[in-house]
């Protein structure tokens, strides 16, 4: 897998996929302004840092994961450092970044009012002093699955702000994270996602409107993106500005970026039925927790115990507190379930979490769940207006390439697919941001 990396990153870096953010007809005449007037924010925390700074916190010294793609991130920023100083008629320019974290009020899944985190970034560069550039866009970042807080956009520096350019970008922890960490994090809600993302806009605009270097002026267009659960929540976002036209308009919205989404949950898994095993085990608990939560009405009378086998019921509260004490990353929790239930050739079967009647799709309980499953398919119900750029690899372990399929079916045209074979899941979320850091959004 190390050298298939490595082949896949240097074919990336010599071709230097070029992808347009061109805008639609639609974004030709604007209004001066989006409204905001709903939302209201404040700001937590404001600082700046250096690319340099920034390369270190990703990029450790002592390796890692994201090793291999230092020396393109390295490459890139000297010549974005370049093109600056050219611009400028300048020479001894250090690139940089401000990051501002900020609170803003939404709803949660059940109507409540809530106030919620994320985090703002644009590109600054520090000469006798920090200096601001001005965007070219409005980038709607949605982040991946997590499980722990630590993680959330708002307690890290994740990589994803720094992949789309000269952009500003937006990057909400959603419910369940970072100020709202004690709260229940309503997983695969795509019509909440939705919201608190387009909230989560609302308060960077009223940020970026009140800023004394007047941040957004001229001709921004906006651009949502984003890998797994952040590709399924960025869909989400495009079916909600497509789904309303004035809205769409108002934000100037150009296209989404959506790369090894679970679009389809109903897809998913049934796909994960025919497979029969599962590499990704943590999502089927953060699923149905957030389909009791979020549709009770529809579940009534269910309980999550009713859903699994006896001997993941025997595990159940040791998962169930690694979950609410979000401090456990995803691959911690997943160890549990392979420690304690994989078969003796090492796969963890569906059968040993699940119960018979919730595998059985004419049961009560899985026809309950079906229901909820179609009230978050991003793939029906509706027709994308503006272009939909997805990513997927064909062997992709823990979301479905039949997601990715379904949605090219639906939408036609509008929709392209770049596709990758032999990566698993984790790879080609990380070879998309690299398409994207390379060849722009």
């Amino acid at each position: 897998m190390k050298e298939l990396m490595k082949r896949y990153l240097l074919l990336l870096f010599i071709s230097l996929i070029t992808v347009s953010c061109s805008s639609s007809d639609d974004t030709v005449s604007m209004p001066s302004a989006p409204s905001v007037d709903d939302v209201t924010v404040e700001i937590l925390s404001t600082e700046d840092f250096t690319a340099e700074e920034l390369m270190a916190t990703i990029f450790p010294e002592d390796g890692g994961s994201m090793a291999a793609m230092r020396p393109m991130f390295v490459e890139k920023l000297k010549k974005q450092t370049q093109e600056i100083e050219k611009q400028l008629g300048v020479k001894g320019i250090t690139l940089g970044y401000r990051r501002v974290k900020y609170l803003y009020s939404s709803t949660d899944h059940l109507g409540n009012p809530i106030t919620l985190s994320s985090v703002l970034y644009w590109n600054r560069y520090k000469l006798d002093g920090w200096h601001d550039i001005i965007p070219e866009n409005i980038c709607l970042v949605e982040h991946y699955t997590i499980t722990s807080d630590a993680e959330a956009p708002s307690n890290s520096y994740p990589l994803e702000p720094h992949i789309t350019g000269n952009s500003l970008v937006v990057m909400p922890d959603y419910l369940g994270y970072g100020h709202t960490a004690k709260e229940f994090h309503p997983y695969l809600n795509y019509d909440l996602a939705a919201r608190n993302s387009m909230d989560a806009l609302k308060a960077a605009y009223i940020i970026c409107n009140n800023h004394n270097e007047k941040l957004l002026a001229g001709s921004w267009s906006l651009c949502v993106l984003g890998a797994s659960q952040g590709g399924s929540n960025a869909l989400a976002v495009h079916k909600f500005l497509d789904t309303n036209p004035s809205v769409a308009k108002e934000w100037r919205f150009s296209h989404s970026c959506c790369a090894a989404g679970a679009y389809s949950l109903s897809t998913t898994f049934e796909t994960y039925m025919r497979w029969g095993s599962l590499d990704y085990p943590v999502v089927l608990p953060m699923v149905l927790k957030s389909m009791l939560a979020s549709y009770p009405d529809i579940m009534s009378g269910l309980s999550e115990e009713d859903f699994y086998s006896d001997d993941y019921l025997a595990i159940k509260p040791q998962i169930d507190a690694m979950l609410e004490g979000k401090k456990h990353t995803t691959n911690e929790i997943n160890a549990v379930f392979f420690d304690n239930l994989a078969d003796e050739t090492g796969k963890l079967r569906v059968e040993s979490i699940l119960s018979p009647e919730a595998m059985d799709v004419n049961s009560p309980m899985a026809m309950m769940l079906a229901i909820c499953f179609a009230e978050n398919d991003l793939t029906k119900g509706w027709k994308p207006v503006h272009p939909v750029k997805f990513y997927h690899s064909k062997d992709d372990n823990v979301v479905p390439y039949e997601n990715v399929e379904a949605a090219i079916a639906s939408f036609g045209t509008i929709a392209t697919l770049q596709t990758s074979e032999d990566l698993d899941h984790t790879s080609s979320c990380a070879m998309w941001m690299l398409s994207i850091f390379m060849g722009g959004i």
